[in-house]
């Protein structure tokens, strides 16, 4: 659709540039005409009701919720006059909120933020819902693909036109929910068709996210059963089954094994989650929520190992080491133990042997100029030759001035007129002579003039010269980035072994033993014969089309398999990872030493090049001295004779 133009409520122009992204209901695109802005188009044109709260939505429009939300801003209608989607604000820089809960992600996406980062992020997040509250609004369809936060723990809202707004007394229902941020209350009605949310229901949504980052992706309802029956998080959530609940004497979900407790918060956050999972009514407030966090930052320790390492201020000692220590659970990955290998050690100490040094090269002057020389004396006989020439054209011109006048004389003028014309040819001929005898001298000098010139100025060897300089500096360039290659080969040895663990994790989750939005047993049949039947073959859905599986339900498929991804824990195979490191650095060690062999031998070659040049430089600068007086004389004397004849008759 890249150029289709599309008009705002007031004519203004929108041209679709490249497709930034978009999902099942709609693309987004860059705009030609406003850099800021991004344009959202519907795959099908939207029912009169949605057309209206579009509408309404751009009216509600404000500097203040575009802070914390990508909001409609301008309704668009196509050339035939339908609306087919709207402009918003572009956000630059923004990540999806659930790449906080993952090491990996964080590693990859935030690598030098810690816990105090999420706890920051969670304080934004409340400031959002509740500055997006003030406005009247509710966000109703939460969760964590639709929030998107930056580097700096800016968080911005987006698929705003699902939210629930009022335009008088009439709502805009919000009809979508994951079931992960949809309180009992709502949970219990079985459908979110014409329910009315509230702030008090955004309050669960917002209450779950915050849990989410402050227990790095654990979700609030899931847990472990030590009974036979496994409570799934539907029955969870409805029952209040809260699996970190300090206060629930008989409850049957614990967290799983490894998990931060609820007793590693301070009291106030403790209380605010009880209140938020296990009551229907009077949850937190965002104001409220945002007030907490501030204070929780505030009370947050360092650890003295890890520059990523902050937990709750109430904690004796610091829990990811604990966990990393106790359990070989890694919950941040960070470089601290990223050293260099002794095979990449020294190598600036190396390089430094091998200074280049620069090739300065002075240039001679082709001029053929010397300091205090003068043209040889001419001989007199051709000055007769040229005052001889000289009388017998005067003497032509005036018979042929007397020819003019009368015929009578015309017989006796051309016998006259040959002889003079006999005697310009011959005194000019010896002219012209003498003027090629002149030029062949200086030829017979400049020619091994210019050549020993050109020989200098332009060294024969110095395009070799360049050529191995080149060879020697790319082959230090490629030395000094060993130990960054390692760095970047021990990522991706970390990567292959963690994405190794979670898959093998997301393998335990069979789509026909799980409740899947949307997803009843025929759809379920159909991913089921191309072999997708684990959280973990969800992946194939990138390279792999399901026919009856569109781009709706991938993402809800992708939404589910993000959920059962929450609680994976990452304990490494260190032993693998060391050796499959030390194996990576041994290679790179033997690339080192034949890199260093390539500049020793390179670096050889330059300095005899450069020797040689220096001694040919020499040898040519003493031809040029020698042969310079030569050809100046040759040029001096040559010009001279030139001036002598310098009129054109007197060179036929």
């Amino acid at each position: 659709m890249t150029g289709t133009i599309f008009k705002g409520a007031a004519g203004t122009t929108y041209t679709l540039a490249n497709r930034i992204g978009g999902g099942g209901e709609g693309d987004v695109y860059a705009v030609n005409e406003d850099s800021s802005l991004v344009l959202k188009v519907y795959k099908e044109a939207p029912n009169a009701d949605k057309a209206e709260k579009l509408r309404h939505m751009t009216t509600l429009a404000s500097d203040e919720l575009q802070r914390f939300a990508a909001w409609p801003v301008d309704i668009v209608r196509d050339g035939s006059g339908k609306l087919r989607g709207f402009t918003m604000r572009k956000l630059q820089g923004y990540l999806p909120l659930h790449m906080l809960f993952t090491p990996m992600d964080r590693k990859k996406l935030f690598p030098d933020k810690g816990y105090n980062f999420l706890a920051h992020v969670a304080r934004n997040l409340a400031v959002a819902f509740h500055k997006i509250h003030q406005a009247g609004i509710v966000v109703g369809d939460v969760n964590e693909a639709n929030l998107l936060v930056s580097a700096t723990g800016m968080v911005a809202l987006i698929d705003c036109d699902s939210f629930q707004v009022k335009n008088g007394k009439r709502h805009h229902f919000c009809e979508v929910g994951m079931l992960r941020y949809t309180p009992p209350e709502l949970l219990r009605r079985g459908s979110f068709e014409s329910v009315v949310r509230t702030t008090n229901t955004d309050a669960f949504s917002l209450a779950t996210l915050i849990f989410q980052l402050l227990f790095l992706g654990r979700a609030p309802f899931t847990g472990v059963n030590p009974g036979k029956q496994e409570i799934d998080e539907e029955t969870a959530i409805k029952n209040h089954e809260f699996a970190y609940s300090l206060r629930n004497r008989n409850k049957r979900l614990f967290p799983a094994k490894n998990s931060l407790e609820l007793s590693a918060m301070p009291a106030p956050v403790a209380d605010a989650f009880h209140l938020a999972f296990e009551s229907d009514s009077e949850r937190p407030t965002p104001l409220q929520w945002a007030t907490k966090m501030g204070d929780f930052i505030k009370d947050l320790s360092t650890c003295t190992v890890s520059k990523l390492h902050f937990y709750p201020g109430n904690l004796k000692r610091c829990p990811w080491c604990a966990f990393k220590h106790e359990a070989n659970i890694y919950y941040f990955l960070d470089d601290v133990n990223i050293n260099t290998p002794s095979q990449l050690t020294n190598i600036e100490h190396f390089i430094n042997g091998f200074r280049l040094e620069q090739l300065n090269l002075p240039r001679l002057s082709g001029s053929y100029t010397y300091p205090g020389l003068q043209a040889q004396k001419i001989p007199a006989r051709f000055y007769r030759y040229r005052y001889t020439n000289l009388a017998a054209v005067i003497v032509v011109l005036a018979l042929l001035i007397v020819l003019a006048a009368s015929m009578s004389f015309y017989g006796a003028i051309i016998p006259v007129g040959i002889a003079l014309i006999r005697l310009v040819l011959r005194g000019g001929g010896k002219l012209k002579a003498e003027l090629a005898i002149r030029q062949q001298a200086l030829n017979r000098v400049s020619g091994p003039f210019n050549q020993v010139l050109k020989q200098y100025n332009y060294p024969p060897a110095l395009k070799q010269y360049n050529e191995t300089t080149n060879k020697l500096k790319n082959n230090i360039a490629a030395l000094r980035k060993l130990p960054s290659l390692f760095v970047h080969l021990k990522k991706e040895i970390e990567d292959k072994h963690y994405q190794a663990k979670y898959k093998q994790y997301l393998q335990q989750f069979d789509v026909n033993d799980h409740t899947i939005a949307g997803f009843g047993p025929a759809k379920k049949k159909l991913i089921c014969n191309q072999g997708i039947r684990t959280a973990a073959d969800i992946s194939k859905l990138k390279q792999v089309k399901v026919a009856g599986i569109g781009p709706k339900n991938q993402q809800l498929l992708f939404e589910w398999q993000r959920q059962m991804g929450t609680g994976f824990t990452y304990a490494p195979e260190l032993d693998k990872i060391k050796h499959e490191t030390h194996l990576a650095a041994e290679s790179l060690g033997l690339q080192r030493k034949k890199l260093e062999n390539e500049i020793r031998k390179e670096y050889t070659t330059l300095t005899n090049i450069h020797s040689g040049i220096r001694v040919s430089l020499q040898l040519l600068e003493h031809q040029y001295q020698q042969l310079l007086p030569k050809v100046a004389q040759a040029q001096l004397d040559l010009d001279a004779f030139e001036n002598l004849v310098h009129w054109r008759i007197f060179k036929w």
